[in-house]
């Protein structure tokens, strides 16, 4: 085995990676370009190193209204000592389902509704996951998911999934029916409608088939989203029961029934769909109902997880749980909201369960995992139900009483608002280094959070079992274990090559390569922090970032040597993370056909990946930073603004759909651009990571003895870069990135742009200054893409091969000069 040696190749030529540094816990190690801080009028603290291991994991599948809870309230409680938590969610962003409807008639911004599960878990110390679980397995703790990741272990698991619209599978209505559920994906598509839609003159025709309370409040909203827009339009509502709003009260219903009448929305009851086509909604025994539009909006159903979980479920497929929202014969396994059924009483599928169940699974997740006892969770014999109708209106229930009115729907917007503010991050009560929530100072925001990979525990002292040494051994005694290492690697599938002679999986010392004859090697080595819980996500980023040097060469990337360091932790939670860290990075190598020869482990305070990588390349094919000419222009492959997004995720600032871009354009290897490069016969390239975009331009205009003009609004942003800026955020290595191009270089920027003399990203940020895109030029990035300079005759050429390729945003961001040492910004 290779891990923890140094590698030769068939020379002996060393690539010294078995260094051992010991860990200063004051001083990171880690690149400067991952250690984000803001700009603001709130003061950021240091947050403290991990030194007491975590003791076991609870994870959280589902992004649901009782998990949300759950993790507001451990964090608020201090009740994550010695435990590590990890939300796994398909989606960052999730959507309150009280106020879809408003949403939908235009009473609230889509904004309004949605919360974002990617600070809330920053804030707590949470590891957020953005991915899809394909099925859990009680017996071996582990939950599996469907893109070849490793599965991950649990001590306690706990499963907020929601349910889904019954009647999927009803022929034609997966193909021409919008389902109500997932609610965002609700939204895109009637956003997709409106966006495709032309009229003719004919009314609109929506259908919503299910005369539930979803059913009738979505009828309304459409009926005030469409009705000026589109009109005039045509609505029917269809419901396979013989009356509308079954399960409420009598006047209820004829409530809503005047409302429906005064819209002049159709009502079809006892009448079960059949068929759905391009034509319309098919029935048994009535004729066909002609539609433009169907929203599938019937009875909950359980998810199609639910059948790979090996769990007990009830006749209907939901998971059968105890008072205390334990599933039926595993202690371990919780469950809430609507993917769950109650033997001694069926719930609603309503979201006002979930709610309730929140602080009892918060609570009893807590007691388990500390060996207290549990408390059962009790159903209210009612709840209060509030329908809107599409305006400042709603009806109001709760047993034997009703009202409707105004008045109704300034109580429902208060509940629903005070129910959001809970998890707005601005409004997250500030924690202190140890992670423990404190009164807000001038009510000021929300200030930094731990990094959710590296959330500190309490110790064994809030649990009550013995109390853990800080202490840990240096040099070697400072490994990973041998049965650790060995069990992780061993599953590791590895992209084999014949010219490694000696490599992962044999017990020698050092990695043995040939390299072939007319072929040069090519060695490179980058590294940093863990930016992100998903360690599965970081390796492979790791491991393509690493790659790119070898790309901005024009070599191909043969192998690699990986160092790890990893928090301290009990050993099944180092083998899981050493697990999920391993196979991102073996994944990303089989893609790039990488082989992983060998590398080190450490235990340290933090995590963090360095990956040393060797490549192949002819002699004619090598890019340099040297070759620019005047009148090139100067051609980005991808987007810049990851650092800036970073940080603000860091400082609960960035949206989740920002950070879930930047990881994407992460995963993006420069491979295909290089080859695009190499076929246009182009010689300087290079690749922007941590100096920024400017600081690697500059690298190489000064080989070329050149300047530069930069276009500004040329150059492409990942979402959200701009308002970052503009909010103030910036990385800890944008300043020092701008004071260094500043003493070598003559900037001037056209009037408007930011002030050379004041390097600030809130300056750069004021009005007439670009949108303070120029601050942009100095901002550190990660898996940052290629930069050439390109003839031209044939810039139109190579941006058009480029975007033919996958990188959709390259662009041409300004033109080489013959004014050496100058670089102005337009």
């Amino acid at each position: 085995m290779v891990f923890g040696c140094s590698v030769s190749p068939c020379i002996f030529l060393s690539l010294a990676v078995d260094g051992i540094r010991r860990w200063n816990p004051r001083v990171s190690q880690a690149s400067d370009a991952m250690r984000p801080r803001i700009r603001c009028r709130y003061k950021v603290e240091t947050v403290m190193n991990q030194t007491i291991p975590f003791k076991k994991d609870l994870v959280l599948v589902g992004g649901g209204h009782s998990h949300v809870q759950v993790i507001r309230m451990l964090a608020m409680k201090k009740a994550l000592g010695g435990i590590r938590v990890t939300l796994i969610s398909d989606e960052s962003t999730v959507c309150y389902s009280g106020m879809l409807p408003g949403c939908l008639a235009g009473l609230y911004r889509p904004d309004e509704m949605e919360m974002e599960l990617r600070p809330l878990c920053n804030w707590a110390g949470v590891r957020f996951v953005r991915v899809r679980v394909a099925g859990l397995d009680p017996v071996l703790q582990q939950v599996y998911f469907d893109n070849g990741r490793p599965p991950l272990a649990y001590d306690a698991l706990s499963i907020n999934v929601g349910s889904i619209p019954r009647g999927m599978d009803t022929p034609g209505v997966r193909e021409h029916a919008v389902p109500t559920r997932p609610l965002g994906l609700l939204l895109k598509r009637v956003h997709e409608f409106e966006e495709s839609h032309q009229t003719d003159g004919r009314p609109l025709r929506i259908v919503i088939a299910g005369g539930g309370a979803a059913g009738v409040e979505l009828a309304f909203a459409m009926h005030s989203r469409w009705g000026e827009r589109f009109g005039p339009v045509q609505i029917t509502l269809v419901e396979s029961q013989s009356a509308l709003l079954t399960g409420h009260r009598p006047r209820v219903a004829a409530i809503i029934g005047r409302y429906l009448e005064e819209k002049g929305i159709a009502c079809l009851t006892g009448l079960r769909v059949t068929g759905v086509d391009e034509t319309g909604v098919h029935f048994e025994d009535h004729p066909s109902v002609p539609c433009d539009f169907l929203l599938w909006a019937t009875g909950g159903a359980p998810p199609g997880l639910l059948k790979d979980t090996n769990l007990e479920t009830s006749g209907a497929g939901f998971i059968r749980v105890r008072p205390t929202l334990q599933a039926m014969g595993y202690d371990n396994v919780f469950a809430a909201g609507d993917c769950i059924e109650f033997p001694s009483r069926s719930l609603p599928k309503s979201g006002v369960y979930a709610v309730r169940e929140g602080p009892v699974l918060a609570r009893n997740l807590h007691a388990w995992l500390d060996n207290r006892p549990l408390v059962p969770y009790r159903p209210q014999s009612s709840a209060l139900a509030l329908l809107m109708t599409g305006t400042r209106n709603a009806v109001a229930s709760r047993r034997h009483v009703s009202f409707h009115g105004p008045w109704v729907w300034r109580l429902k917007d208060w509940i629903d608002r005070r129910w959001m503010r809970k998890f707005e991050p601005a409004l997250l009560p500030p924690m202190d280094p140890a992670g423990n929530a404190r009164p807000s100072e001038n009510a000021r925001p929300a200030r930094s959070a731990p990094p959710a990979s590296n959330a500190h525990p309490a110790g064994d002292e809030a649990s009550g079992g013995p109390e853990v040494s800080a202490m840990r051994c240096a040099g070697c005694g400072a490994k990973v274990g041998s049965t650790i290492l060995t069990s992780v690697l061993d599953e590791l599938e590895v992209f084999e090559r014949e010219d490694v002679r000696i490599g992962l999986h044999d017990a020698d010392d050092a990695a043995l390569l040939e390299i072939p004859p007319g072929r040069s090697l090519v060695q490179t080595v980058d590294g940093f922090r863990a930016f992100t819980g998903d360690l599965h996500l970081f390796g492979r980023i790791a491991l393509v970032h690493a790659a790119s040097d070898l790309y901005a060469m024009g070599a191909e990337p043969h192998s690699a040597l990986v160092t790890v360091t990893l928090p301290y932790a009990e050993k099944p939670l180092v083998a899981n993370d050493l697990r999920q860290l391993m196979g991102g990075i073996a994944e990303e190598a089989r893609c790039l056909g990488v082989t992983l020869l060998g590398g080190h482990t450490s235990e340290g305070t933090e995590t963090a990946v360095s990956v040393t990588m060797n490549g192949l390349t002819g002699s004619g094919t090598v890019f340099r930073k040297g070759g620019l000419r005047p009148g090139d222009g100067l051609i980005l492959s991808k987007p810049v603004g990851t650092g800036v997004i970073l940080a603000a995720d860091m400082h609960l600032k960035a949206r989740g759909s920002w950070v879930d871009e930047v990881f994407e354009g992460m995963l993006r290897s420069n491979g295909e651009a290089a080859r695009v490069l190499a076929n246009a016969g182009i010689p300087a390239v290079t690749d922007v990571t941590g100096f920024g975009l400017a600081g690697h331009l500059a690298e190489m205009l000064e080989a070329s003895g050149t300047g530069a003009e930069i276009e500004i609004a040329g150059i492409p942003l990942y979402a959200g870069t701009a308002d970052c800026v503009a909010a103030g955020v910036e990385s800890t290595l944008a300043p020092s990135n701008r004071e260094h191009l500043q003493k070598r270089w003559q900037l001037e920027s056209r009037p408007g742009t930011a002030d050379a003399a004041e390097p600030s990203a809130v300056d750069a940020a004021k009005p007439g200054a670009a949108d303070g895109r120029d601050a942009l030029l100095f901002d550190p990035q990660t898996s940052g893409g290629l930069l050439a300079g390109v003839p031209p005759s044939r810039i139109d050429e190579v941006v058009m091969r480029l975007r033919d390729a996958g990188y959709v945003q390259a662009a041409c961001i300004g033109r080489v000069t013959d004014r050496k040492r100058h670089l102005r910004i337009r």
